[in-house]
């Protein structure tokens, strides 16, 4: 199966598989650079223009909107070998690979939304180094095999929403997706239920991180992450006002997906240093993949 779009050019062998570049990389990237339309680390889909109405044409002198195309493909760059022939088991590997990279990477064919990343880590701050290659892959072919079909469908709804909610432009729809994301690691984690305000406190009890202030419970059982998200949820507001009016203090693009980043992370079984660092930090950081 042949998947992208990356340009880190690493190959590598795993026990049922091996990551490697098709013959064409070096072309796609020199034509990467030359065509595709960048900026802060993500890719911005290509110029559509749309079409007036006939009377619009008559009374406004300006030329048809230039819009971004919202579905777009990008040239596969990379494929795995193996003798795998579950197109579900290789997707999943192609997904999991992304989440390792902290990019959205697709099988080959696939349509990209909206704007994606390009930079690696520009979704989790980690940085694939020496062995984290394999020992990532590792884990995350071995979750899949070991794993119930309802349990891998989870963990893939969890990793797609992650990737792909940080692509929105406005911080409620980030929080939304993030908010998701975490209410299916709880789903995944097997906790008995429970109000929302208790479960980032149970997840991060289960998987040893760090719980954020902002989901720390108060005296009356809620937390500044429950009050946003039942708000945000229930009442059509954020940040205590009507949606766009306003915004929180707290920087929940940065903490709340660190937050989630060091849960899937868990989730999966992988162990890494970062599960310890602080949710705000905004430092890279190597997976340095334990095993």
């Amino acid at each position: 199966m042949k998947f992208g779009f990356l340009i880190d050019k690493k190959e590598f062998n795993c026990s049922d598989f091996s990551i490697i570049t098709v013959e064409e990389f070096d072309k796609i990237k020199t034509s990467f650079f030359e065509c595709v339309q960048v900026c802060d680390g993500w890719i911005y889909g290509p110029e559509k223009k749309l079409n007036k109405s006939q009377r619009e044409k008559e009374e406004f002198k300006q030329p048809d909107p230039i819009v971004r195309d919202s579905f777009y493909r990008m040239s596969a760059t990379h494929r795995i070998k193996t003798n795998i022939t579950d197109d579900e088991h290789l997707r999943f590997l192609v997904l999991g690979y992304g989440f390792l990279q902290g990019l959205y990477l697709l099988p080959e064919g696939y349509f990209y939304f909206g704007r994606t990343p390009y930079e690696p880590g520009k979704l989790n701050g980690l940085l694939l180094k020496n062995d984290d290659y394999v020992n990532g892959m590792e884990i995350i072919n071995n979750y899949y095999k070991s794993s119930s079909k309802e349990n891998r469908i989870q963990i893939l709804a969890c990793i797609h929403w992650f990737s792909i909610g940080q692509s929105f432009n406005f911080e409620w729809d980030k929080f939304d997706a993030q908010y998701k994301v975490l209410d299916g690691i709880y789903r995944l984690s097997g906790l008995p239920k429970m109000i929302h305000a208790e479960r980032p406190v149970k997840l991060a009890s289960k998987y040893n991180i760090i719980l954020p202030e902002w989901a720390e419970l108060n005296s009356s059982g809620k937390s500044q992450l429950s009050i946003l998200r039942n708000e945000l949820v229930h009442e059509a507001k954020f940040a205590g006002t009507p949606i766009g009016y306003s915004y929180p203090s707290e920087n929940y693009s940065l903490e709340f997906t660190s937050f989630n980043t060091k849960l899937i992370a868990a989730a999966l079984g992988i162990d890494t240093p970062y599960l310890k660092a602080d949710y705000n930090t905004r430092c890279r950081w190597a997976w340095d993949i334990k095993t």
